[in-house]
Formats: structure tokens, C-alpha cells, sequence
């Protein structure tokens, strides 16, 4: 189990205190702290804006901050800055503008990254990448040859052949289409190893499919860390549940009305029960997302909600429902 491994790791691997930065005077980090743990996947997410993008320009060296302390290994950043390259040797980032060689083909920018790597082993990588990210047809174009996504696939395969200790990886996937977004999602699973990662992302569900842990950014701060499920499930307020998922939001007012005592709560958190006569809840319509049946009730306060609904006849529009929250 990858939660009992991760107990035993080293706590101090990556550490972040007080994180100050600012463009032109304007404040995007303000005294951010944060620890990770070695071999650790850490999600990041948060809106627009929120310092996801500036963090990881950070932890790569391309940036310094103006406040603040960071160590990886319980080595400062500042003993491993030099004057002739400024980004952090055992860090690799894979960025938005994907940084790659325009004059190269494909397989030469990944053949480049992996140069560390034997003969055989480079050629099993690439065999393994070619298959996994469809590349088979543009391995030897010209990386100005190649659309937004294939250049995002090429980028990311030279992220995780890096011969780093810190990967960073900033929205790796949101060029691509939902089934080539799974498969490189398992792609990465399988690659990654015990490596860090620091993922960053605007999709809640691609960073809780693979990370062990999730902090939620809101203007240059951590609003709040933990396990995807202390997270998902229990967000400290409204701005990390709006973050992290779909929410129903209930204000004092509207719980008084609705009687319930919860006033933030998940489209699966709710259950619900055949009512006898009329409920306080009426089912209006029902909808369909990525990952089921959604129904949208209204009760008799005028309140809207969305729940979770089984794929049973009995859901029907203008049925009506008795409504109760559980949560893990």
C-alpha cells in the first residue's frame, strides 16, 4: 500500500516556508508553506492566478523568491544556485510552453533527455513511449512540425526520463483528449516509481486519480492539505470544496429551511428514499456526467441540489424523495 510505504519516507524531502513572490509589486505568493514527503505524488490545484504555475517556477530555480526558505534533502536552495545556469539541478519542471528543441524531431528531444540512460534502455523507453502515446507517426518530425497535444505528449515523455529527483509537472495533459489523457494517466502510474512529483492541474479528478495528497491554492496560499479523501470529502470551506468538485452549498438560512445540518456536501454523499406522499424534495430532471447519473431536486423552499442517482427506472422527473447526507 502505497499510504503505509509513504509513512516510513522521509518527511523532509521537500520542504517550503514562508514563500513570498510578487510581479511588478503584485503579490502572487504570500507566505506559502508546505512539506512533502519523499516519493510522494502531491496534486496541486487552484484557480487561475492562485501561484500554481509560479510555485513550481520556483522549485524549478527559474524564479526566486523574495521571501521565504527552501530546502530538497535538507539542502537550501541558495548552496545549489550558480551563476551560469539558474535552474535546480536535481529538479525538472515540464512547463505550459513545454520547452523542447523546435529544430529536433521527437524522438531526438526525448533521446536528449535520456542521454543518461544505456543504449538499450533509451531504446526500450522510447519503444514504450511510441506505443503508449501514439507517437509512432511523428517520432522523426520536427517538433515545429507538431500539433499542441503531440508536443505536450513529447514534453511529457522527457519529463519522466529526467535524471532528477523533483518532477514538476504543470497541466500535462490539457491538450489532450479524455481517453489519450487515461491512457497516459496509467502511462505515468506505471513510470513514475518511487519518484516526487508535484502535479498541477485545473481537473480535480486527474490529480485525485494519481496523487497521494492534494493542497487546494487560493492567492498564494495553502487554504488546505491532505489525503484526496480528507480533502474531497471533508474541504475546510467553500472555496477548497468549489476547487475540488462538484458542491452543494447551503447556506444557514437555506439548512434551516432544508432542515439538514450539513451545509457543504457532494453529489455522492447524498441518499435518498422513496418518499411516502409528498417529500420535501422533488426530482425536476436528470442529467448524465463523466462519471454517472446526476439528478437536480428542488425543494419546497425553492433550494436546488444535484445527487447521485442509481440507473433504476424509479428516478423518474417529478417523483419526490425523502433526503439524507452520509459521508465516509
Amino acid at each position: 500500500m502505497r499510504k503505509v510505504w509513504l509513512e516510513e519516507k522521509n518527511t523532509d524531502f521537500l520542504s517550503i516556508d514562508s514563500l513570498h513572490f510578487a510581479y511588478d509589486e503584485q503579490p502572487v505568493l504570500n507566505g506559502l508553506k508546505l512539506k512533502m514527503k519523499q516519493g510522494e505524488r502531491l496534486g496541486i490545484v487552484g484557480a487561475s492566478g492562485s501561484g500554481k504555475s509560479t510555485l513550481l517556477k520556483i522549485l524549478d530555480g527559474t524564479l526566486v523568491q523574495s521571501q521565504g526558505s527552501l530546502a530538497l534533502n535538507k539542502v537550501d536552495y541558495q548552496q545549489e544556485r550558480n551563476d551560469r545556469i539558474n535552474k535546480h539541478p536535481k529538479v525538472a519542471l515540464m512547463a505550459q510552453d513545454f520547452d523542447l528543441n523546435p529544430s529536433l524531431t521527437a524522438d531526438e528531444n526525448i533521446e536528449w533527455k535520456g542521454r543518461h540512460l544505456s543504449a538499450s534502455a533509451l531504446k526500450r523507453y522510447l519503444g514504450r513511449v511510441h506505443r503508449a502515446f501514439h507517437l509512432q507517426k511523428v517520432k522523426d518530425q520536427k517538433l515545429r512540425e507538431l500539433s499542441g497535444g503531440q508536443k505536450q505528449r513529447v514534453a511529457l515523455a522527457c519529463a519522466l526520463i529526467s535524471d532528477v529527483e523533483l518532477l514538476l509537472l504543470d497541466e500535462p495533459f490539457s491538450q489532450l483528449d479524455y481517453y489519450l489523457k487515461q491512457e497516459l494517466l496509467q502511462f505515468l502510474e506505471n513510470e513514475s516509481g518511487d519518484r516526487s512529483i508535484i502535479m498541477v492541474g485545473h481537473e480535480p479528478t486527474d490529480l485525485m486519480r494519481y496523487c497521494d495528497r492534494i493542497a487546494v491554492l487560493d492567492k498564494g496560499r495553502v487554504l488546505q492539505m491532505g489525503t484526496v479523501d480528507e480533502v474531497y470529502h471533508r474541504p475546510l470551506n467553500l472555496q477548497v470544496a468549489r476547487l475540488t468538485g462538484m458542491i452543494n452549498h447551503l447556506n444557514k438560512e437555506e439548512q434551516e429551511a432544508c432542515a439538514m445540518e450539513e451545509s457543504l456536501f457532494r453529489p455522492l454523499h447524498c441518499r435518498l428514499q422513496k418518499a411516502k406522499g409528498k417529500s420535501a424534495w422533488e426530482l425536476i430532471r436528470l442529467e448524465y456526467h463523466a462519471f454517472g447519473q446526476l439528478g437536480l431536486l428542488k425543494h419546497t423552499s425553492g433550494k436546488q441540489i444535484r445527487a447521485q442517482i442509481p440507473l433504476d427506472g424509479e428516478f423518474q422527473p417529478g417523483t419526490f424523495w425523502a433526503l439524507s447526507i452520509k459521508k465516509p
